[in-house]
């Protein structure tokens, strides 16, 4: 490990030398690589999280750009995936890059899962999310699940066993969750993407480190538009 590379993460003392060896050990799973995993990616790598796995099917379109800040013009067209394992590996030598050209769902999930330390979901619909849920329950797998719509997001937490799981949360809404959410059906403001996808990442480097309160429990709710961040508790 060169020192000097992470010298002022190192200094934090509640992080130092041991936690940031902790993060070149530590595994994560990221679902998705939208606009929240843009900006995630960027960090994870750069802090020197050093097993980073990424899933995601989707090719790179031009109006993906403003919101998914790792991607250049000249990568329109190209699988995402791909791009991405490119780019972060130049990032940071330190990070190991593994990518899956796949969709995550219900044949592959457990398979994909498994084995990391935490997962990260920024896939843009329910169905996924509830996936990604259920799955890490089942393997007792810590996760973050985030979202974007409009000017606003949200993150949340859980640690299984321990925190009120996303999908009991969200599936007794009595509103078309899928239908509210649809990303092609509405406009999304960059910086809240950014905004919330810093939370959710540092939700999982807090969980690496054990340092930190979590948001378990808890739901954090972030509109730039009106300046409104809420932490709500969540009902038992």
């Amino acid at each position: 490990m060169n020192i000097d590379k992470y010298f002022h993460t190192t200094f934090l003392k509640e992080i130092g030398i041991e936690g940031q060896k902790k993060l070149l050990n530590s595994h994560v799973l990221v679902i998705g690589a939208g606009g929240l995993a843009a900006s995630s990616l960027l960090y994870l790598s750069s802090i020197g999280v050093g097993y980073i796995d990424i899933i995601d099917n989707d090719i790179i379109d031009i109006s993906n750009l403003p919101r998914q800040i790792i991607f250049d013009e000249e990568d329109v067209g190209k699988y995402k995936v791909d791009v991405l394992k490119e780019k972060l590996s130049k990032k940071n030598k330190d990070s190991h890059i593994n990518v899956y050209k796949e969709r995550l769902d219900i044949s592959n999930a457990s398979r994909l899962i498994k084995d990391h330390d935490i997962v990260l979901d920024f896939t843009d619909n329910f169905e996924t999310k509830f996936l990604v849920n259920d799955v890490c329950l089942s393997l007792n797998i810590p996760f973050v699940i985030s979202g974007v719509s409009d000017y606003q997001g949200q993150v949340i937490t859980v640690i299984p066993n321990k925190a009120k799981d996303f999908k009991s949360i969200f599936s007794t809404l009595p509103i078309n969750i899928d239908e509210k959410y649809k990303k092609e059906d509405q406009g999304v403001y960059p910086l809240s993407i950014g905004v919330i996808s810093d939370i959710a990442t540092s939700e999982a480097i807090k969980y690496l480190l054990n340092i930190g309160e979590l948001l378990v429990n808890k739901m954090v709710v972030i509109n730039l538009k009106d300046n409104r961040y809420q932490i709500i508790e969540l009902p038992d």
